[in-house]
């Protein structure tokens, strides 16, 4: 008697489990996908829209069971889109927060260029460089799970990251950035990159595995210091004192 009774106990509450979770079914049905997006080009509105056609798949799902990890995955799809945040709006809303990546980078490839993203993530293909900064040289990256991966990527990150701090939109600047490997396999001193700006000037980051952040802040302050005439052409070299241990920065006019 006593085993029949736990399952009875057992089968009305599964039971009554079946109806509470229809009941939550019922009630909480996702009737509005809340698609907040933050575009900056015209690639990325176009392809926001379909997206937002994609996540309206959700509609009529239960909003208790639904999985946000699903619909995160559903959004992140596109290397273009970054999903900001995700959350349940209760009885019936899904809201969600995409930003387009910004463009940043030229990587040759095979079949036109790579396009990066300020972090180095890569988000599409490009016929051609201009609108870019494009990246020449010694570079030998790889990718992955969608990001660069190789000698000197963090640098590279780190140094736009920089010239967004400091020129608000460093596309309007920067022309290319070249890399140029010494060669010499026990030591990378003598390695360079080379920021060709649109006007003319030319900025030598020297040893950029060693603070290249602080050389490049360095040589921006001096770049934007000189008149128009001045950013036409010669070069701004950087170092790190010795003796203070500051990255500094000089203009050499062109002779």
């Amino acid at each position: 008697m006593k085993k029949r009774s736990i399952l009875t106990t057992v089968v009305a509450f599964l039971l009554l489990a079946a109806v509470v979770a229809a009941g939550l079914n019922a009630v909480f049905t996702v009737t509005y996908v809340n698609a907040d997006f933050v575009t900056y080009t015209q690639e990325g509105e176009q392809e926001a829209q379909q997206l937002k056609e994609q996540l309206n798949g959700y509609l009529g799902k239960s909003t208790t069971f639904l999985d946000l990890n699903e619909v995160r995955a559903t959004a992140s799809a596109n290397p273009r889109f970054n999903v900001v945040r995700i959350e349940k709006k209760y009885p019936a809303s899904v809201v969600i927060g995409i930003e387009e990546r910004r463009s940043a980078f030229a990587y040759a490839a095979q079949d036109g260029y790579d396009v990066l993203d300020v972090e180095g993530i890569w988000i599409g293909k490009s016929a051609q460089s201009s609108g870019f900064v494009e990246l020449k040289g010694d570079f030998s990256f790889t990718y992955e799970s969608g990001r660069i991966f190789g000698a000197y990527a963090q640098e590279l990150i780190g140094m736009y990251a920089v010239m967004s701090e400091l020129l608000g939109e460093p596309r309007a600047n920067v022309l290319s950035l070249t890399f140029e490997d010494s060669g010499d396999t026990s030591s990378d001193r003598f390695d360079r990159f080379r920021i060709a700006m649109r006007e003319g000037v030319e900025i030598v980051i020297g040893e950029p595995s060693v603070r290249a952040q602080d050389k490049v802040r360095a040589a921006l302050a001096v770049y934007l210091d000189l008149t128009q005439s001045e950013r036409v052409s010669g070069t701004i070299n950087t170092a790190i004192v010795t003796s203070t241990g500051e990255a500094a920065a000089y203009y050499f006019p062109e002779n």
